[in-house]
């Protein structure tokens, strides 16, 4: 799926002044959409593989909310911040995809167990889980993968202190700007960080979690 008029090359994104482009996009100018296309589409990009774990759909994602934001762009920047509406989108867009995959992995499943059982006997069914297990801290500090180690244990937070942490740490993004997207109260952010970073703590073996 492509973009009209939007490339792929990247540019740095503290360059750009978002105020003036969400002018432009208003306006109708395909250029200005392209130049926050180019400068917002890899950390987009990372952000939506760190739900749907697929390079391919990941890239489907990012396109399909800059062709909604081209679409619905005499409303550009008018309730805020552009980048905080884009991770709003790209977040909604890998949930919806995430519920519809389990909903077909659960009728493939059901299907399966009709066709070779005769019937359907049983009630329990399979979901899909959102992130893999954290890695043993210690191997991962022997095998000098640290960072590594760190994306998996965030991967293995829930939703929302997955989001905010991820937020928070590869995109440096402030708690107002996190609550926009997770539509919630920077208070609230602040919790989620907190308890985010006690959980990570535990995962990856840093520090024990009696008192904390």
């Amino acid at each position: 799926m492509a973009v009209p008029g939007i490339a792929i090359n990247g540019s740095p994104v503290g360059s750009l002044d978002e105020s003036d482009l969400a002018l432009r996009i208003r306006a109708g100018d395909e250029s200005a959409c392209e130049a926050l296309y180019r400068a917002y589409r890899a950390p987009l990009w990372r952000f939506a593989y760190s739900y749907v774990r697929s390079p391919e759909v990941a890239e489907e994602l990012v396109q399909d909310v800059f062709l909604a934001l081209w679409r619905s762009r005499a409303e550009a920047g008018t309730r805020g911040s552009i980048r905080t509406w884009l991770y709003a989108a790209i977040r909604n867009q890998a949930l919806n995809h995430l519920r519809h995959e389990r909903i077909v992995t659960r009728l493939d499943e059901r299907a399966k167990r009709v066709s070779e059982d005769g019937n359907d006997t049983s009630g329990a069914e399979r979901t899909i889980a959102m992130g893999a297990p954290a890695p043993d801290a210690h191997s991962a500090i022997e095998a000098s993968e640290i960072d590594d180690a760190v994306m998996r244990a965030i991967a293995a937070l829930s939703e929302r202190r997955r989001v905010a942490m991820t937020l928070r740490w590869k995109h440096d993004m402030p708690a107002s700007e996190i609550a926009k997207v997770l539509d919630t109260t920077p208070e609230s952010v602040r919790v989620l960080l907190t308890r985010a970073r006690q959980d990570l703590s535990a995962l990856l073996g840093l520090i024990p979690t009696a008192g904390r």
